[in-house]
């Protein structure tokens, strides 16, 4: 039996103005796993600068599955396909659109860095943990798509897929079409995900970077061909604007100077509480029952956590590391492992930087009183070596790297070095600032980069 999709709740949100909730998804928007991303921000510390980034990943899976249902709709439409089948893969499509963020820990992803990643465990990981094994939701998921020939294994599938390789949807959509296109409408570099938290950071934070991308323009000029999304050439220009608002989204606000203390800051009080069991997160990853327990009040709001001294200091916004210098260093585009070039560098740094100052007389441990910071992500991390395929004038089809795209010249990374100490040590920024400085703009480490 098909799924009504006449029968729909409505909700007014601040992005997207009115949207809807099918009747179908209502037991898993209203499931405890999925209510609890209520209570984890999508930007974890980043109101300590944008006060009003308090906004949520409910809010953001909402306004994804919004974006991601015009998407597949448009794209299928020009397929001319029934019905039943534009329902079919809506129906899929919004259910993986709504759950691709269900396995965050608190704080998004600074619990991601600090506690998922060091257990070789993402939150991609988590969320398939949680669809098959929280009964209220993969009972839900089955009972919604066994009527169209797929199951709750397939979306934790999906959800786990790294690239479309992995992506557990194969088959054809026409003789000519396939669904391992539609990864793209959920993790590509146009994706339902990314246009969403671009609006939606951009409006919570006030940064407006990403005010006013017209995402309609992209859905209505995207097209499947083969097992590819392409974007018509008359929507590049909207594209380009996605681009360019993202770069300054992490260059301004995911990677402010103090957004990132705070990140520090919070990520060694969650490593502490770990470490000294007053919250055992091992145990909460062994049982998926324990982790949807997980989030940003039940950390804060515990009373033996409440008791470190450090939580009080970050509730009461003291925090207690400072940045002195910055550089940014344009990286070759040839440049394959960012995460790896940037641990390396930042090793290089702090080794170089704690023995330099320690020949001075000063004292001071890397981690504690000092930390060179290198985010693991290329500045605009959409600059990736994914390709664009557009259709040109003419019905021509062209492969293009993205950051080709702009008129401007952009580079695919740059590595964003900046040096934090202890507001203890502030007498001492300037000598650890021209050390700093020397280190980075030396030839070794330049031409290591």
């Amino acid at each position: 039996m098909s799924i009504d999709m006449d029968r729909y709740k409505i909700v007014k949100d601040a992005v997207h103005g009115y949207i809807k909730i099918y009747h179908h998804e209502l037991p898993i928007v209203d499931s405890y796993a999925f209510q609890r991303l209520r209570r984890i921000k999508q930007l974890s510390v980043a109101d300590i600068v944008y006060p009003g980034a308090v906004h949520t990943r409910f809010q953001h899976s909402l306004g994804t599955a919004h974006i991601a249902e015009t998407m597949i709709r448009e794209l299928l439409r020009k397929l001319r396909l029934k019905q039943y089948d534009i329902d079919r893969y809506t129906v899929l499509i919004r259910l993986l659109a709504l759950l691709h963020d269900v396995g965050h820990g608190p704080f998004s992803h600074l619990f991601e860095d600090c506690i998922l990643l060091p257990k070789g465990l993402t939150h991609e990981d988590v969320g398939a943990l949680i669809v098959m094994n929280i009964d209220d939701l993969s009972s839900r998921i089955d009972s919604i798509l066994s009527a169209y020939g797929y199951s709750t294994s397939h979306i934790a599938k999906a959800l786990k897929s790294k690239g479309v390789d992995e992506w557990p949807f194969t088959s054809n959509i026409t003789g000519e079409t396939s669904e391992k296109a539609l990864f793209y409408i959920i993790k590509g570099i146009f994706s339902a995900d990314i246009i969403d938290y671009l609006l939606r950071d951009s409006y919570y934070t006030g940064a407006g970077y990403g005010d006013n991308i017209d995402w309609y323009r992209i859905s209505y000029y995207l097209y499947i061909y083969s097992d590819k999304l392409v974007i018509d050439y008359r929507a590049l220009d909207v594209f380009e604007q996605m681009i360019i608002a993202r770069l300054h989204m992490f260059s301004t606000v995911y990677y402010h100077k103090t957004v990132r203390a705070a990140y520090k800051f919070l990520g060694d009080i969650l490593k502490k509480i770990d470490e000294l069991k007053l919250l055992d997160f091992e145990k909460h990853l062994n049982s998926i029952e324990r982790y949807i327990e997980l989030d940003d009040y039940s950390v804060l709001l515990n009373d033996r956590v409440r008791n470190l001294s450090e939580v009080r200091e970050f509730l009461s916004r003291r925090i207690p590391y400072k940045a002195v210098a910055e550089h940014r260093i344009l990286l070759p585009n040839n440049v394959k492992s960012l995460g790896y070039l940037f641990d390396v560098g930042k090793k290089i740094i702090e080794e170089s930087l704690e023995e330099s100052l320690r020949s001075r007389g000063i004292d001071v441990s890397r981690d504690r009183d000092f930390f060179v910071d290198t985010p693991k992500l290329s500045l605009n991390p959409m600059l990736t070596t994914d390709d664009a395929y557009i259709m040109l004038e003419g019905g021509y089809m062209q492969r293009r790297r993205v950051y080709e795209l702009p008129w401007i010249n952009i580079p695919k990374a740059v590595a964003v070095v900046r040096v934090y100490i202890r507001r203890t040590l502030l007498d001492k920024s300037s000598i650890i600032r021209e050390i700093f400085n020397s280190i980075v703009e030396g030839d070794n480490l330049r031409s290591f980069y």
